[in-house]
């Protein structure tokens, strides 16, 4: 996105027919048919007014509007040549963030683990979705072979009903295995 001033901002957009109904031909025409030319004479520098003006929109595009926020909040951090966590506050200098397995067999999945924490890796995000006892098996196989002092994550790709959850995760929780995060458990409705 760029604008009348010559300031770029780069949004990225992951749109998966699968997993948010989207496509990236879509996406690329809703934002450059749609929301392009909405912004046009409008001040970039809000963009909370810009996105509450958008979402109502996009309500079945969220590849699209996730572009566009981070087109917008980069605008705004080079306009204020700040960096974006400056912008928002935030006070560390760096975080953590993890490396991602794909859905893979339970012994594909703890090999990749141990690679991963052996070339430094401290959090690791597990994907799964597909068969609730497999995604047990295979966190509980992952957490066994790289301790408790790696941080496991864990995506379910939506794949999951409310009822899968309280089940996979009943078993986790008896089993004493701690997620530090748990994210697209089932689709939103």
């Amino acid at each position: 996105m760029e604008t009348s001033t010559g300031i770029i901002g780069y949004g990225c957009a992951a749109p998966d027919l699968a997993v948010t109904g989207e496509t990236t031909e879509r996406t690329l025409e809703v934002v450059n048919r749609s929301i392009m030319p909405a912004f046009i004479g409008r001040d970039p520098l809000r963009p909370l007014m810009l996105m509450e003006r958008t979402r109502p929109h996009l309500k079945t595009q969220p590849s699209a509007l996730a572009m566009v926020d981070m087109a917008l909040f980069d605008i705004l951090g080079k306009a204020a040549s700040l960096l974006l966590y400056q912008i928002l506050g935030g006070f560390r200098n760096r975080i953590r963030t993890s490396i991602t397995i794909g859905i893979l067999p339970v012994q594909a999945t703890v090999a990749k683990a141990l690679e991963f924490t052996g070339r430094g890796f401290r959090a690791l995000k597990i994907k799964g979705g597909t068969v609730v006892d497999d995604d047990v098996e295979r966190l509980i196989k992952v957490r066994q072979a790289v301790g408790k002092k790696i941080g496991l994550r864990f995506d379910a790709n939506q794949g999951y009903s409310e009822a899968d959850t309280l089940s996979a995760f009943g078993v986790l929780f008896a089993a004493h295995w701690t997620v530090g995060t748990l994210s697209e458990r089932w689709p939103s409705v």
